[in-house]
């Protein structure tokens, strides 16, 4: 799910569930266990966080 919201910054839960073949309550769920489970504040800071973990899978 983080995946996802990494690649698909700026997409609405809908437009996440829609893609992901998932419920909007699941979609909502998963971003809020993300969230806590990383102390984070905002869906951003998830995308930044994906970013930076696969930019340096690449190097």
């Amino acid at each position: 799910m983080a995946r996802a919201v990494g690649r698909r910054c700026g997409l609405s839960n809908a437009e996440i569930a829609r893609e992901l073949h998932l419920a909007l309550p699941t979609v909502k769920t998963h971003l809020s266990r993300i969230l806590t489970r990383l102390a984070l504040n905002n869906r951003a800071r998830i995308a930044l966080l994906v970013h930076d973990a696969t930019t340096s899978d690449d190097a």
